[in-house]
């Protein structure tokens, strides 16, 4: 069984066994004495690892104990295991689109080919706090990556896909909270954004999706249209297991189907987090490239002079691109004395596409970077 001895240990203290541990502190004994009609049950556990095989001995031993005395399968008591290091995003099809208890290759496949992109588009705003890019960070699918696909649930067709978020070992005082983990954040903004576009389908506006910034992103938007379209399946059930060990007082997310009613709002939706992103404020980094001065070059600080910059910046959502900026005579000045020296800069501002070309708008506190 895929578990850790740690895993295992937190399970059994959850379900009211008692930790003791020995007094040369090599062992850890977990008791189970809840019935007076039965004597006491012990699992021991050794505090020094010899290895993985004998981690995976004992795991082994305490397994076919628990699954005794619960009464649970194999699997069962694997996902309730799985369930502490953890979360699960459950996917059920509606048993009109089976036949003989199975679905087309090219529905799973788009399924979760989908999941995965938004869980990669999750992660990636997540990390950058952007709601719209062109390039998921490589930090983001690497996630998406160590993401698993689990067995499937009796009941009816589903589909399971776990996000790691690890046992939770953080030594919190009363009054701070846990650091949470990448894979909690991630699907926290999963399920808050569905449930922001539900919102935003019964008021008839895109208002919630876009007010919610830990929310959808615009990628988000646009995999969850992919699903509808590349599917073929018209309502996909979701619901959503979390490890009690983060967030134990938090409501669990609730449920949502993703249905072919919302691909219409989604398309808008994706649209609206791409320009407001496209908007945003921004800080470029670069080598200047080009100077350009329609005024007299004798007289730079003239009010009415067009001065304007081009700087290359590799961006991290769009690639290398050349950006062009208007600057006040003082910014101007120090522009070209950053050329002269081959420094590179920095500039804040609002950045703007138009056509193919890219612009910053509003553009302060420029900084020549010496390198």
């Amino acid at each position: 069984m895929d578990v850790t001895k740690q895993a295992m240990i937190r399970y059994l203290v959850r379900h009211g066994w008692k930790q003791q541990s020995s007094r040369d502190g090599r062992l850890i004994r977990l008791v189970l004495a809840d019935d007076a009609n039965r004597p006491p049950v012990n699992i021991f556990f050794s505090v020094d690892s010899v290895g993985a095989d004998a981690d995976g001995a004992e795991v082994a031993a305490a397994a076919e104990t628990i699954q005794q005395i619960y009464g649970l399968s194999e699997t069962a008591l694997r996902a309730n295991l799985v369930s502490l290091t953890f979360d699960k995003i459950l996917a059920t099809v509606p048993d009109d689109y089976l036949r003989h208890e199975s679905i087309e290759l090219r529905a799973a496949r788009t399924y979760l080919n989908g999941m995965k992109g938004i869980i990669a588009a999750s992660a990636t705003t997540v990390l950058t706090g952007e709601r719209s890019f062109r390039r998921t960070v490589k930090e983001a699918k690497d996630y998406a990556d160590g993401c698993r696909f689990a067995h499937t649930f009796k009941g009816s067709f589903g589909l399971a896909i776990e996000s790691p978020v690890g046992l939770n070992n953080q030594t919190i005082m009363p009054f701070a909270e846990a650091d949470l983990p990448l894979g909690r954040k991630i699907v926290r903004r999963i399920a808050v954004g569905l449930q922001s576009l539900k919102d935003s389908y019964s008021q008839d506006d895109l208002g919630p999706i876009i007010s919610t910034p830990e929310g959808l992103n615009a990628n988000m938007c646009n995999e969850l249209v992919g699903i509808i379209e590349g599917t073929g399946i018209s309502r996909i059930d979701l619901s959503f297991v979390l490890s009690p060990e983060w967030e134990p007082d938090v409501p669990a997310p609730q449920p949502f189907k993703i249905e072919s009613r919302y691909r219409d709002i989604l398309k808008d939706a994706a649209a609206r987090l791409t320009k407001a992103d496209n908007d945003a404020d921004v800080s470029i980094f670069g080598r200047i490239v080009n100077l350009h001065n329609v005024g007299d070059p004798s007289d730079l600080m003239s009010d009415d002079a067009d001065r304007i910059i081009q700087v290359n910046w590799d961006s991290p959502e769009h690639g290398v691109i050349k950006v062009s900026v208007s600057l006040d005579p003082a910014s101007y000045l120090a522009a070209v004395e950053a050329h002269k020296q081959g420094s590179p800069i920095s500039i804040q501002g609002r950045l703007q596409r138009k056509g193919r070309s890219w612009a910053l708008l509003g553009a302060k506190d420029i900084r020549t970077i010496s390198v």
